[in-house]
């Protein structure tokens, strides 16, 4: 005897607004934001004018700096891309 599982159609089990990505075009869009977003984070910490930021690592440790290399080692990066960036500034 198969166990059947009723099909309905209607049913939202996520919130509004969320979006379903898969396949190979999606995954380069979202890498192609991912970047941007890294970028965005360090880009008023360049320059002669730059800007000190305020970070707290995964530790709880407070750092109040406006060395780009200091943000980025300190940040909690989960995206495969955006990681990748990083390991590739402090290498």
């Amino acid at each position: 005897m198969a166990l059947k599982v009723p099909k309905a159609n209607n049913i939202q089990l996520f919130k509004d607004g969320y979006k379903h990505l898969s396949g190979l075009e999606d995954a380069v869009l979202r890498n192609i934001q991912a970047v941007p977003e890294l970028s965005d984070l360090v880009r008023t910490s360049f320059g002669p004018s730059g800007r000190n930021k305020l970070v707290i690592n995964h530790l709880g440790k407070l750092f109040v700096t406006s060395d780009a290399a200091t943000i980025i080692r300190e940040i909690e990066v989960v995206h495969p891309a955006a990681k990748l960036l990083v390991m590739a500034s402090q290498a």
